[in-house]
C-alpha cells in the first residue's frame, strides 16, 4: 500500500487538496453575493453563526472543483471553471428573481430553450458592478494560480480520480443535498420565512440548486401496477354537462375560517348568524383537512388536484382547474397577498390558471397588507364581484380565491369590540381572551361578508356556485393551547379530538339560475369527509362526471375520511384498518402516482 501511494501520490497532491478545499470555501463565501438582488456584504458573518447552510453550500462546490481537478489537470483550471459556474449561476438567480421572482434551480435547466428565446426576444440581462468585478478576481487568481502551480496528475490517477467524484457527487445529490428535514430546518434567519422565494435566499444559491434535483423525480410506490389503474378508470363511463348546462364557478379559501360553535365552544350566536344562513341554503358539512394553524397551500392544492399529494409544480400537473379550462371556463385565481407567497406567482401556470390577481399586480390599489393587517374581506368580496361581472362572457368562469382576513397573528389587545366568546367559561388571561375574541370577530366578518357576496350573485341571471372552505385551525395560542381554555378538545387522545383538530365547515351555494341548470335544490348537511373530496364532489353534483371524478366518488362513500392517523372503515374511525382497506389505500396511492405522471391536457395546454 505504501508503495501504491508512493508511485502515484506525492505531498504536492495532498497541497492541491487542501488549496482546492480553501478555494471552495472562497468560492461558496463569493455564491452568496448573488443570493439576491441586493449584494448583502454581512453575510459571511451571518454563515459563521450558521454552520450547516455554509457547509451544505460548500460540499457541492468542494466536490465540483475536485472533478475539475482531476479532469483538467490543475488547481488553476479547476478554480477558473467552477468559479465560472457560480458566476453562471449566480447571474442567472439574480435575473430570475428580476423576470420571474423565483430562484435559481436545477430543474430551470429544462427552460434553457426559452430562456434563449426570452434573450433574443429582446430582453435583457439585468447588470451589476458585481458582474465585472468577479470575474476580474476570477480571471487574475486563476492566472496566478496556472502560472505557479507547475504540479500535474498522471493520467491514470486524474481519469480515475475524475470517475470516483462524479460517483461521490451523484450519491451526495441523491441522498445528502436533498434531504427535506435539513433544508427545511436550517437559515440564515435573513429573509422572509413564509414566502418560498425568500426561503430560499436564506438557504444559499448552491444549496437552492441542488436541493431542488429531487423535484426532477415524482416517488414511485413500492407496488405499482399501471395497467391495474388503467383498467379501474377505463370502467367508467364519462359524461359531461353540455355547454348550455354549465355553470360559473367560485371555490373560495376561507382562511383559518372554523365553526368553534360546532366544536363545543361558547360563542355568542352572532358571529355565526350569516353562516348559519349560509348553510340553511346550501349543501354543507365538515372537512378533514391535513394540517393545523397553517399550510393553507395543502389545502388549497389537495383540492385542486383532487389528491392528498404535493408533487414539485415545475410542470403541468392534472388538476380540475385544467379539466374546467378544458371544457371552455376561463380559469383565474385571485389573492390579495404578495405573489411570491407559495411561490403561486410561478407555479399557478401548471395548475392551469390563465390568470393570477394577488397584491402586486391587482389588490395594493385598494389596501396594502401590514403585519397582522391584512386585506379585509370587506374590500375583497367586492372586488371578486366587480371583476366576475366585467368578464367575458363568451365563456364560462371559474375563479379560485384564497383569502387573507383571520390569517395568524391575533392581536392580544382589547380592540373595543364586542364579547364574542364567553368570559365566564373561558379559563385564561386577558390577553388570550383577547386573541380568541379577535379572532372570532374576524370570522364573522367573513361569513357576513361572505353572506353578502352570495345575496348579490343570487341576482345574477347567469346560473353560479359558491364553494367556500376553511383551510385549517388558527393556530390560537402556543400550540393552540387557547383552544383548551375554551372547552373545546382539540387533543390526539381520541379520535373524536383528532377530528375536531383537522375539520373545518364547508358549504356549497347555488343561486337559483344554478339549481335550475343543475337540477337540485342543492341543499343539506353531507358526513364529514376528506378535503381532496370537496371539489370533486361539487363538481359531480354540477354534472361533471370524468373517469376519476366517478373514482373519487366511489372512494368516498367508502372511505370519507382518508388520513394517515385514522381512515374511515365501516363508518367509524380507525388507526388498524383491514387489510382490504390497506390494499384500496395501496391502490390509491397507485392512481395519485398515474395521475402525476400521465398529465391528460397536453393539447390544451399546448395552446397557452
Amino acid at each position: 500500500m505504501a508503495e501504491f501511494f508512493k508511485k502515484y501520490f506525492s505531498k504536492n497532491f495532498f497541497y492541491d487538496v487542501l488549496f482546492i478545499f480553501a478555494l471552495s470555501l472562497v468560492v461558496t463565501f463569493a455564491s452568496f453575493l448573488f443570493i439576491d438582488g441586493v449584494v448583502h456584504f454581512s453575510i459571511p458573518f451571518v454563515l459563521l453563526k450558521k454552520p450547516t447552510i455554509l457547509f451544505m453550500n460548500f460540499i457541492p462546490v468542494f466536490i465540483l472543483m475536485l472533478i475539475m481537478y482531476f479532469a483538467l489537470g490543475s488547481v488553476g483550471g479547476a478554480f477558473l471553471s467552477i468559479g465560472a459556474m457560480i458566476f453562471i449561476m449566480g447571474v442567472a438567480n439574480q435575473n430570475k428573481l428580476f423576470y420571474r421572482d423565483d430562484n435559481l434551480k436545477i430543474t430551470d435547466i429544462v427552460l434553457l430553450k426559452e430562456t434563449l428565446g426570452m434573450v433574443k426576444s429582446g430582453v435583457s440581462i439585468k447588470l451589476s458592478p458585481l458582474y465585472f468585478i468577479y470575474p476580474s478576481i476570477l480571471i487574475v487568481g486563476g492566472y496566478y494560480l496556472l502560472k505557479i502551480d507547475k504540479f500535474r496528475l498522471k493520467k491514470i490517477m486524474r481519469f480515475s480520480g475524475a470517475i470516483l467524484m462524479c460517483f461521490v457527487g451523484f450519491y451526495t445529490l441523491s441522498n445528502f443535498m436533498t434531504v427535506r428535514d435539513t433544508y427545511w430546518n436550517n437559515s440564515m434567519s435573513l429573509f422572509h420565512p413564509y414566502i418560498e422565494v425568500e426561503r430560499a435566499k436564506d438557504r444559499g444559491l448552491v444549496y437552492t440548486f441542488f436541493y431542488h434535483y429531487k423535484d426532477f423525480f415524482y416517488k414511485k410506490p413500492d407496488v405499482y401496477d399501471e395497467k391495474m389503474v388503467m383498467d379501474k378508470l377505463d370502467s367508467y363511463e364519462e359524461s359531461m354537462p353540455m355547454d348550455d348546462e354549465k355553470v360559473d364557478i367560485f371555490l373560495i379559501l376561507g382562511e383559518s375560517f372554523a365553526d368553534l360553535e360546532e366544536k363545543g365552544a361558547k360563542v355568542d350566536s352572532e358571529v355565526y348568524r350569516s353562516f348559519r344562513k349560509l348553510q340553511d341554503k346550501s349543501i354543507c358539512g365538515l372537512i378533514q383537512n391535513y394540517t393545523f394553524g397553517g399550510g393553507t397551500i395543502e389545502a388549497e392544492r389537495y383540492i385542486y388536484q383532487g389528491a392528498e399529494s404535493f408533487p414539485p409544480y415545475i410542470k403541468n400537473i392534472n388538476t380540475f382547474v385544467w379539466m374546467l379550462k378544458n371544457a371552455g371556463y376561463a380559469t383565474k385565481s385571485m389573492h390579495p397577498f404578495t405573489g411570491k407567497f407559495y411561490n403561486r406567482l410561478n407555479t399557478n401556470q401548471f395548475l392551469g390558471f390563465d390568470e393570477f390577481l394577488h397584491s402586486e399586480n391587482y389588490f395594493d390599489e385598494y389596501f396594502v397588507n401590514k403585519e397582522a393587517d391584512y386585506f379585509p374581506d370587506r374590500i375583497l368580496f367586492p372586488l371578486v364581484l366587480k371583476y366576475y361581472r366585467n368578464r367575458d362572457k363568451s365563456k364560462r368562469y371559474f375563479n379560485s380565491v384564497i383569502t387573507m382576513q383571520n390569517h395568524t397573528p391575533y392581536s392580544s389587545e382589547d380592540k373595543g369590540i364586542d364579547d364574542y366568546l364567553d368570559r365566564k367559561s373561558f379559563n385564561g388571561t386577558d390577553e388570550e381572551y383577547n386573541i380568541a375574541n379577535n379572532y372570532l370577530y374576524g370570522v364573522k366578518d367573513t361569513a357576513d361578508q361572505l353572506l353578502n357576496f352570495t345575496e348579490e350573485l343570487e341576482k345574477e341571471k347567469s346560473p353560479v356556485v359558491v364553494i367556500f372552505y376553511g383551510d385549517h385551525l388558527a393556530r390560537l395560542g402556543e400550540e393552540g393551547k387557547i383552544y383548551e381554555k375554551m372547552g373545546v378538545d382539540i387533543g390526539f387522545d381520541s379520535p373524536e379530538g383528532w377530528l375536531k383538530h383537522y375539520t373545518t365547515p364547508f358549504i356549497i351555494w347555488a343561486n337559483s339560475a344554478a339549481k335550475e341548470k343543475i337540477g337540485d335544490d342543492m341543499v343539506g348537511e353531507i358526513p364529514t369527509m376528506s378535503n381532496y373530496y370537496l371539489f370533486s364532489y361539487a363538481l359531480e353534483k354540477m354534472g361533471y362526471k370524468t373517469p376519476y371524478i366517478q373514482y373519487l366518488s366511489e372512494r368516498r362513500k367508502e372511505y370519507p375520511v382518508d388520513a394517515s392517523s385514522y381512515i374511515s372503515e365501516n363508518g367509524k374511525l380507525t388507526a388498524d384498518p383491514s387489510e382490504k382497506t390497506k390494499k384500496d389505500k395501496l391502490f390509491h396511492y397507485m392512481m395519485q402516482y398515474y395521475r402525476l405522471s400521465h398529465f391528460s391536457y397536453d393539447e390544451i395546454a399546448d395552446k397557452k
